[in-house]
């Protein structure tokens, strides 16, 4: 699995990616989500939660 990727043009800082990060590894910084790879579940199969869940499809799996 890839890492999730946060297009900040399209990021909107709606917070929805924030409500699903188990690991509290987003942020929102300047009205744009900001990622913390050192605490994020990338690796783990189970979550692509940001990904799913952003309306505007700003967050994206990039290997």
């Amino acid at each position: 699995m890839g890492m999730p990727v946060v297009e900040q043009e399209r990021c909107t800082g709606c917070r929805e990616c924030i409500s699903v990060c188990e690991p509290n590894a987003i942020e929102i910084v300047n009205e744009k989500a900001i990622i913390d790879y050192n605490r994020c579940y990338s690796d783990a199969e189970r979550c692509r939660a940001c990904i799913e869940i952003c309306p505007q499809g700003a967050v994206f799996e990039m290997d």
